[in-house]
């Protein structure tokens, strides 16, 4: 089985700080705007966090939460799917999950895809009161819910009694529009539970990882679907790298000494970032990304760097996507 190569990109949504300093109306007219250009410029899909605080560091400012921004979209925007990477399965009632995905699908014509992680912002937790459990009872709710939501988008009524889950002859609707139901994404790289509960469970899979470990997890998750007789090759994978393409190799040193370059994501060396994103000009990004779809990548979904400018969104699609070969 092949897959088209596509191309999705992150709504400015304020969680990178992306809107510190800017009004909360005129933040919101700016991504309504930005996902426009993205449909216009042919992008596969749109995504959003689900988180509720910033980082790198935690400030007093925009940051529009998922699903509220995502049923707005799906209302300005006509073709483009819509996503989160990834929805926390410990921030909802599963249930409810399940009915307001449900429901951004009909709102936008069958356009949801549902992403599902089992969380890890733990000081987020603890501001919104949350419990943050072990990575054993988060796992055992994200395997949960993966067996429960299909069931609730198909079902007339879903009782489940489970270690984590319990629904008493629940009832969904307006059931999905989409058929036969909207794809599931699992985010999360753990190579010995949730690249399992992947193989189980996921239409799709994203690792925000370099080259090598892609290579690894792409391995493991083979042979995972293997082990209960699934075709590997009808999960998915997917990647998401920071990317920011600038017009030369001075404008990238001058970007990486600079104040925004300043604070590389994940507390990594120059050297590791550079490698492990898609950063740089046009022809070096291309062959950044050809190396990922050479191990077995078919869609891209990217957090520009300079959002909410679209000069890398633009560039990406006019500049990137010409040279990659499937």
């Amino acid at each position: 089985m092949s897959h088209p190569v596509r191309h999705g990109a992150f709504v400015p949504q304020g969680w990178k700080l992306e809107y510190a300093g800017v009004g909360a109306a005129e933040a919101w007219a700016t991504s309504v705007e930005w996902a426009r250009a993205a449909e216009s410029l042919g992008y596969d899909h749109l995504w959003v966090y689900d988180h509720v605080e910033t980082v790198p560091r935690r400030e007093r400012t925009h940051v529009f939460e998922a699903f509220t921004t995502l049923a707005a979209l799906s209302q300005v925007t006509e073709r483009i799917e819509l996503g989160q990477l990834v929805t926390c399965v410990g921030y909802r009632n599963v249930g409810l999950l399940a009915k307001e995905a449900a429901g951004i699908d009909v709102m936008s014509g069958g356009r949801l895809i549902l992403g599902l992680g089992a969380g890890w912002y733990e000081r987020e937790y603890q501001a919104y009161g949350y419990p943050y459990p072990s990575a054993r009872d988060r796992l055992g709710l994200l395997r949960e819910a993966l067996e429960v939501i299909p069931r609730l988008w198909s079902e007339e009524t879903v009782t489940h009694h489970g270690e984590h889950l319990r629904l008493d002859g629940a009832y969904c609707e307006p059931q999905p529009l989409r058929a036969p139901r909207p794809p599931i994404l699992v985010g999360g790289g753990g190579e010995q539970v949730t690249l399992r509960i992947a193989a189980e469970h996921a239409d799709a899979t994203n690792w925000q990882v370099g080259l090598d470990a892609f290579v690894r997890k792409s391995g493991l998750l083979e042979r995972y679907c293997t082990e209960v007789d699934r075709d590997p090759e009808s999960v998915v994978r997917t990647h998401g790298p920071d990317c920011l393409i600038v017009e030369s190799d001075a404008e990238l040193r001058a970007w990486l000494d600079g104040p925004d370059g300043g604070h590389l994501w994940g507390g990594v060396d120059e050297d590791t970032y550079l490698r492990d994103n898609f950063v740089g000009t046009v022809d070096r990004v291309a062959e950044q990304a050809q190396a990922y779809l050479d191990a077995g990548c078919s869609e891209f979904i990217l957090w520009f760097r300079d959002a909410p400018s679209q000069r890398s969104l633009t560039a990406w699609m006019e500049g990137v996507v010409p040279q990659l070969r499937p």
